[in-house]
């Protein structure tokens, strides 16, 4: 990780460790809108009038609910947001020169060249990793005691601890999505050919390729996330009245 660092700041400048950060601003706000609203609906749905588990599924309810929010999430916003964002890296670092003048002109011309579906390449692998992810992390934030995340900071901490639990369980199917909607994705078939190429080339250590990295940015993603989607919750119930 620290060999990466340091050779994208000596290539690129500080600048490099920023690259693609344009479609990731593009799509955070709807992003988040979505999980979040979501999971509140899906979350709705699994209580009855009383407020009551309507299916007895206890703490479980956390996981069905991510797993839904994770699946809208991944078919409304993920899926064109990784694609394009892979695809504008891959071009800056790959590519000399870089073929993509911006984040608008990449954009235009992949849907140009490629058709808008292109922006769907690894929709299903997509979908099964970011639903998962979701799960796991809504999952194991809501499992967690209610007084051990009663403040900002427990609720960060406990965030983190959900976040890093996804993607040491899900790294290889992330790693799998980045390679379907790469430059590179006309060598794969499909998800289960990517995967078989991915292990007889690289081995099993290959699904797990930037995983440090990953787990740092999934946790403090996840952690500042949980914190503050509490918070706005709290405001949002002061000014906002509803019943």
């Amino acid at each position: 990780m620290g060999g990466v660092v340091n050779r994208t700041i000596k290539n690129y400048g500080v600048g490099g460790m920023y690259r693609g950060l344009s479609s990731m601003l593009y799509f955070a706000t709807p992003k988040a809108a979505i999980r979040f609203g979501s999971f509140e609906t899906v979350s709705g749905m699994l209580i009855d009038k009383d407020g009551k588990d309507k299916y007895g599924l206890g703490r479980a309810k956390g996981f069905v609910a991510g797993l839904g929010a994770g699946t809208m999430e991944a078919i409304f916003v993920t899926t064109p947001q990784e694609t394009l964002k892979v695809k504008l890296i891959h071009d800056q670092f790959f590519r000399d020169p870089p073929r993509y003048k911006g984040f608008f002109h990449g954009v235009s011309t992949i849907i140009k060249e490629e058709g808008v579906m292109e922006a769907y390449k690894g929709l299903m692998p997509t979908i099964l990793k970011v639903s998962t992810a979701q799960a796991t992390r809504f999952g194991v934030f809501n499992a967690i005691p209610h007084e051990y995340r009663k403040t900002p900071w427990q609720a960060a901490l406990s965030g983190a601890f959900a976040g890093g639990i996804s993607v040491v369980i899900f790294q290889g199917i992330d790693v799998v999505k980045s390679r379907m909607q790469g430059l590179e994705s006309h060598k794969y078939a499909g998800p289960l050919d990517c995967t078989r190429k991915i292990i007889a080339q690289e081995g099993i250590a290959g699904l797990y390729r930037g995983v440090t990295p990953r787990l740092t940015r999934v946790c403090c993603e996840v952690g500042i996330t949980m914190s503050l989607y509490g918070e706005v919750v709290k405001f949002l119930n002061k000014v906002w009245k509803t019943d």
